[in-house]
């Protein structure tokens, strides 16, 4: 594929410990934000070091919470401790529907908090939803 980042608008992170995750929440994002350049890492390790060496600060992350390595939790306290990283936008994209962890997590200062849905299309529409809030 021949990348002309002239057309891009959005820089988006995708961290989570599952291959198929990264497959389906990509598909989705390619489908609503067609003009976002999406990155995957795969634990909360990867991503910090990603983020602080990367050039260009994403516009939006997608966080698992159960990750190996560094958890998600303890991923976005670093994230929010640091000076520049804390005002990129985190959204957790768990599994998890608990609503005491939705709450710690928006505390620790997550934009939002999403359970990954079993369908495609729900994930479209959660994509077009965190893009409403987050990127318009």
């Amino acid at each position: 594929m021949d990348l002309n980042l002239n057309n891009i608008m959005y820089y988006i992170l995708i961290v989570d410990d599952d291959a198929d995750d990264h497959y389906f929440l990509r598909t989705a994002l390619n489908k609503v934000i067609p003009q976002a350049l999406i990155e995957s890492v795969y634990d909360g390790e990867e991503a910090l070091e990603y983020l602080n060496n990367c050039t260009f600060m994403p516009n939006l992350i997608f966080l698992d919470l159960n990750m190996a390595k560094i958890s998600g939790r303890d991923t976005i306290k670093i994230i929010k401790q640091n000076e520049i990283l804390s005002k990129v936008p985190v959204i957790i994209f768990t599994t998890s529907r608990d609503e005491d962890e939705k709450a710690e997590m928006l505390q620790l200062g997550a934009s939002g908090f999403y359970s990954k849905p079993s369908q495609l299309e729900d994930l479209i529409d959660l994509v077009e939803d965190v893009k409403n809030k987050y990127l318009s």
